[in-house]
């Protein structure tokens, strides 16, 4: 009987969670055959199977064991990207896939392998004869096509792996009908908090805007429950919501790099065309695009050659390029696994960047924001979005924001700072400086992170400078004081929601990883009654708070 511990070895170009993640899948390995493993964008799932694939291979030249292993993928960029990583380990290998013959050797035991190429029926005793030992899912959502399932019909007796940021489905069909497991890792707000992802500004249209209101009015939907195409184009490919486009790029991203979600090739070239007429280093791709000049294009847009690149679902799953400044979403779609997938892409780490995400069509609305805590164990059974609200065990449920109502007109509707994750900062100085005194700016800010939506609502924040903890309303830019600085410089605040959802606890800790020690500091509480959040500091002064705009 084989111990899959014992293929583990450490690996010190993974981080810590990568190391943790791989002593778990294989520890589970013993006991059971197929796992799905949850990684958000960016945080390095391609490395980490890569680094399984290394221990395998390793544990059976030891044991003189040839182990054959599969990665399959269902599109070139991910197939490109796995066999690269291989590369980087020095791992030889071959690719069946149609895009890359040129590197096709099927006498290697690793083979990276496109979905359509192996499971074709005129490879399916390709397939048969290799028997693999173990097969790796990338983008594992997908495995519950009818293609992938040949997997398991073919390869009864592999250990398999699936890898996604987004297990979930249209269709809510769940996932453990072919995998034994579950493993989730840390959410995106706590891997933002540790400095492995970026942390962003999201921009969006108000609650009450029209545009979302003519979305959610539309009944046409495809065959996989998204929305139609053609009744999206009627309501977005508009002459006013794209000059709303380029005004909120021009506004909050102009110069910056970055990446915008379109309808089709019709509204990417309407898109295209607008920026380009404005003086914007912009190129458009889709499928349809030759893979030539597909690649021409992505390579000069890493090299800083081409500012935006205007796509149709090409760079939803599969595209790295870490230092992307800016997310545009002008797509608007019912599928939380397009909607994570495609913000995901600038939320990859690189230096000290803040990625900007403009939500030109009101998504955050329907999934809730990029950092919210989702319930993916949940999703993995099968559970529906509307199951979670219903049990008020999720999130990322329609989500009302606190804005005033006012009359809007299409295409010129403001858009509006709807969540700050900001850097965090820990600076130390002697005493306070007569200018932050004189002036209390955003710049002079001792820390500055939020973590609770709930109370957060796009609209107020907490902020703490050298003479004490502040209020502050976003979109007027007005300060109540709170109470005196009486904990350690540095660190972050954070805004717990209790068990009575108009109840918050304000804690002071140095990391989120203090935040639950003897280090950490309650600063106060908020309790919301109607439109007065009543603040009681920990010395039990308390003030009122008027909420409204």
């Amino acid at each position: 009987m084989i111990n899959y511990n014992e293929f583990y070895q450490k690996d010190i170009t993974l981080r810590d969670y990568q190391q943790f993640a791989k002593e778990k899948i294989f520890s589970n390995w013993n006991v059971i055959d197929n796992i799905l493993y949850q990684m958000p964008t960016g945080t390095g799932k391609t490395r980490l199977f890569t680094s399984i694939i290394r221990d395998i291979s390793v544990w059976g030249l030891r044991h003189n064991i040839k182990y054959r292993i599969l990665i399959v993928a269902h599109r070139s960029e991910l197939i490109e990207q796995s066999s690269r990583s291989l590369d980087k380990y020095h791992i030889i290998h071959g690719v069946l896939a149609g895009t890359m013959k040129d590197k096709r050797d099927l006498t290697q035991p690793i083979q990276v392998a496109s979905i359509q190429t192996i499971t074709h029926p005129s490879n399916r005793c390709l397939i048969k004869d290799l028997q693999f030992d173990f097969i790796i899912i990338d983008e594992a959502h997908h495995a519950i096509a009818n293609s992938y399932q040949r997997l398991w019909e073919y390869c009864p007796n592999s250990k398999k792996l699936g890898v996604t940021a987004t297990p979930w489905r249209m269709n809510n069909c769940g996932f453990a009908n072919i995998f034994d497991l579950f493993i989730p890792s840390m959410s995106i707000k706590e891997f933002t908090q540790k400095g492995w992802l970026a942390p962003y500004k999201y921009y969006s249209i108000p609650n009450n805007s029209e545009i979302i209101k003519s979305i959610e009015s539309i009944k046409d939907f495809d065959i996989d429950g998204d929305y139609k195409i053609s009744a999206l184009t009627e309501v977005v490919d508009t002459l006013q919501i794209r000059a709303q486009l380029y005004n909120s790029y021009e506004k909050y991203v102009s110069r910056k790099k970055g990446i915008i979600y379109s309808l089709s090739r019709e509204h990417s070239e309407h898109i295209c065309t607008q920026y380009r007429n404005c003086g914007v280093s912009i190129e458009t791709i889709d499928s349809k695009t030759p893979i030539k000049a597909r690649e021409s294009i992505i390579k000069a847009f890493k090299d800083g050659r081409i500012d935006v690149i205007v796509n149709v679902d090409i760079f939803s799953e599969g595209f790295d390029c870490p230092d992307i400044e800016f997310i545009q979403l002008a797509r608007p779609t019912k599928s939380l696994v397009k909607y994570i997938q495609q913000v995901g892409r600038g939320l990859r780490k690189n230096g000290n960047k803040q990625c900007i995400i403009l939500d030109n069509v009101g998504m955050y609305t329907r999934f809730g924001l990029p950092d919210e805590d989702r319930d993916w164990e949940a999703y993995f059974y099968g559970k529906t979005i509307e199951e979670l609200n219903k049990k008020g065990t999720h999130n990322s449920s329609r989500i009302t924001r606190e804005f005033q109502e006012e009359k809007i007109s299409e295409g010129n509707e403001t858009m509006v700072l709807i969540q700050d994750v900001a850097k965090q900062m820990t600076i130390v100085t002697d005493s306070p400086s007569k200018e932050i005194q004189d002036n209390e700016t955003e710049q002079n800010l001792r820390c500055f992170s939020i973590t609770s939506k709930n109370f957060n609502s796009g609209k107020y924040l907490i902020e703490e400078n050298e003479l004490g903890f502040y209020i502050i309303n976003v979109r007027t830019k007005k300060r109540l004081f709170l109470t005196k600085t009486k904990t350690f410089h540095g660190g972050i605040i954070v805004i717990n929601k209790e068990k009575n959802r108009n109840y918050f606890t304000i804690i002071k800790a140095l990391s989120s990883d203090t935040l639950q020690t003897a280090s950490s500091r309650i600063i106060g509480t908020i309790v919301k009654e109607g439109l007065i959040m009543k603040f009681t500091s920990f010395d039990k002064s308390v003030i009122d708070l008027n909420v409204t705009v």
